[in-house]
């Protein structure tokens, strides 16, 4: 059997097409094996950070009992005003913001006023990660 030679008489060294072909597909199976592990530890993580919003949530709304000894109110109408429109004011998003550490935007916020009022227009352009 000979083996390859160049024509300086030295053996030549390098990859074939094949092995390059074989290391290539090693290399994609490879990667396809750990991409749905990456997927899933994503998933993970996400469902833990939506399992943590939920609980500083639920903690906000206890702290709230304790504090006024119910509930926020889901929703609030002034049954002074006509029907006509929206006129309920802020319900729980609004009233448990201190207890979210959004004290500032709480401050921002006016109770009495409809949450879609002009005076709240700069309000509801701001993301708050809790929710």
């Amino acid at each position: 059997m000979q083996s390859s030679q160049t024509s300086s008489g030295g053996l030549r060294r390098g990859f074939t097409l094949i092995e390059l072909l074989v290391v290539i597909g090693i290399i994609a199976i490879l990667i396809a094996l750990l991409l749905p592990a990456v997927q899933q530890a994503r998933e993970a993580s996400r469902r833990t950070h939506c399992k943590n919003n939920l609980k500083q949530i639920g903690l906000a709304l206890h702290n709230y009992l304790d504090s006024h000894t119910f509930f926020p109110p889901s929703f609030c109408i002034d049954i002074g005003i006509a029907l006509s429109g929206n006129n309920g004011s802020w319900s729980i998003q609004g009233r448990i913001l201190p207890y979210l550490e959004q004290g500032n935007l709480y401050e921002l916020v006016d109770l009495q006023q409809s949450w879609d009022s002009q005076l709240a227009t700069g309000v509801p352009q701001l993301r708050i990660p809790t929710y």
